[in-house]
């Protein structure tokens, strides 16, 4: 291949990136908010959502009945002065699904941290709300927590990637402008 014919291919990608918007998604990025930790019930919770964290094509792929799958990490470690000594106490992945029930006209969300593990909704807006929040998760028994010692709970979440399969990744390369991450959000206490 020349070096000309590679520069087109270079300028042909950033031309097609331009105009799909992928600055203007860049910009908005999901995060966490809305943190709170409560000692209830015997037990650290925490309760958050995600800001921003649906983009108009994961919208119109959900309502075309494509699942989608939110993966959740909370970590709680004992703050420590040297982070290399720091293990954590609990190391929690979980996921919320959303799907498109056309037959039915209803949203299924699975929550598999909730003892409902299964929210149905006509109303897309409730479907995103519920899906996009955690509320009062047990964290770690209160007697595992010392009174005069300081801890951090870490809060992550993504979207869940699926792989499709060599000949669909081509055609489906709008699946990429989905993906979101959010940075680490700490709370100490």
């Amino acid at each position: 291949m020349h070096a000309r014919s590679v520069h087109g291919v270079w300028l042909l990608a950033l031309l097609i990136a331009a105009s799909t918007g992928l600055p203007a998604l860049a910009k908005d990025r999901a995060d966490i908010v809305d943190v709170n930790l409560e000692r209830t019930k015997g037990n650290l919770e925490v309760s958050f959502r995600l800001h921003d964290c649906f983009s108009p094509k994961m919208e119109e792929a959900i309502r075309a009945g494509i699942p989608t799958t939110f993966r959740f990490r909370i970590v709680v470690e004992k703050q420590r002065r040297f982070p290399l000594f720091r293990a954590p106490l609990v190391d929690i992945v979980f996921e919320h699904t959303i799907k498109y029930d056309r037959l039915r006209n209803r949203y299924r969300i699975q929550l598999p941290e909730q003892s409902d593990r299964e929210v149905t909704t006509p109303d897309f807006e409730e479907a995103k709300r519920t899906m996009s929040a955690v509320k009062d998760l047990p964290l770690i028994p209160l007697w595992r927590i010392g009174d005069r010692t300081s801890y951090q709970v870490l809060l992550k979440a993504e979207l869940s990637k699926f792989y499709l399969p060599l000949l669909f990744r081509y055609i489906f390369f709008f699946v990429s402008l989905w993906d979101f991450e959010t940075e680490w959000y700490k709370v100490s206490f």
